[in-house]
């Protein structure tokens, strides 16, 4: 029986490596959580958005800003190990400075 399941060892404060200026690449979807890596460079942005169920995002490496509400008023600055979590359907945005990759986890209801 398999009890751990390696996903992925990132290196964690490097340089965001990407082929283009958005990617993103599901490492894993199952029955309660859903984890999505996101890479963005050259100043890109995941344009206002929101998700059905509860989020955490957590920044490996470069910079940038999370903005959250329904007209972004709140933001956070993200950099290497900054760890957020949002509730569900609360409109978001990310905007790279100039790169950025992150972690997504999205949480599912049974």
């Amino acid at each position: 029986m398999e009890i751990i399941n390696l996903l992925e060892k990132f290196e964690l404060g490097g340089q965001v490596k990407a082929a283009k200026n958005k990617e993103a690449r599901e490492l894993f979807n199952g029955p309660r959580r859903r984890m999505v890596e996101v890479k963005l460079r050259e100043n890109a942005v995941l344009t206002k958005h929101k998700a059905s169920e509860p989020i955490s995002v957590l920044c490996l490496s470069g910079r940038g800003v999370f903005a959250a509400g329904e007209s972004l008023e709140e933001k956070i600055d993200l950099s290497a190990g900054v760890l957020l979590t949002l509730e569900a359907g609360i409109l978001h945005e990310v905007a790279a400075a100039p790169e950025i990759h992150l972690l997504v986890t999205k949480f599912k209801d049974i």
